[in-house]
């Protein structure tokens, strides 16, 4: 594991680079983790190397005046992954501890929208998301897509002002796209749920038939 940090006094960013062995439910690790100390988001890359390693850079909304204050602050986030990868952590205490402290969602509007596109890529099927952005959305997101058996091989992480657009590379477990047009309507259904539009009701039913 390793990580670097720079900060950005003039454009409010700090980015926090992290390198790690790949596996399936990385990404939402890193993003849990971020979401847990109370970081907010603004941007992300992140990218698979061929031998097997993640290079995940995370632009973060930079919280304090000055930079030492700041670059403390984001290796406290990167020892904080360091520990949930060795198994020192677990990232569901952690983000329950960061429920308790999250206060209410201002009162914003964005229509919520899922594009599922396997025309843009050869290999993989892209997964656009937009939405109202919030602490915790990136974890939320990448969570289930874990727990729908989609491997994650890059994402693109982006916000304006308060609408979220992140568009995920994803394959199945096989390395294979996700042709099932019944398989694609439970990954939207079960996205439109982590953005709060999906009615209780739609819900169990596409999980049902998925």
């Amino acid at each position: 594991f390793g990580s670097s940090v720079t900060t950005d006094a003039f454009t409010a960013i700090t980015e926090l680079s992290l390198f790690a062995p790949n596996h399936p439910r990385l990404l939402a690790l890193f993003a849990g983790a971020c979401a847990a100390t109370g970081a907010n988001i603004s941007g992300a890359h992140i990218s698979t190397t061929r031998d097997g390693f993640a290079l995940d850079t995370f632009l973060l909304a930079r919280e304090f005046d000055q930079d030492e204050d700041e670059l403390r602050r984001a290796r406290r986030i990167s020892e904080s992954i360091e520990k949930l990868l060795k198994g020192e952590q677990r990232l569901a205490a952690l983000m329950a501890k960061r429920r308790e402290r999250r206060g209410r969602i201002g009162a914003f509007k964005v229509a919520p929208e899922v594009l599922i596109d396997n025309a843009v890529s050869q290999q993989f099927t892209v997964i656009e998301v937009a939405g109202l952005d919030r602490p915790g959305l990136l974890f939320e997101l990448t969570n289930t897509l874990s727990d729908l058996n989609l491997d994650i091989t890059s994402a693109h992480i982006t916000t304006f002002g308060e609408k979220a657009v992140d568009v995920f590379y994803v394959t199945d477990l096989t390395n294979k796209k996700i042709t099932s047009p019944q398989r694609q309507k439970t990954i939207r259904q079960r996205l439109l749920e982590v953005l709060g539009e999906t009615p209780p009701a739609e819900t169990a039913a596409a999980r049902q038939s998925g």
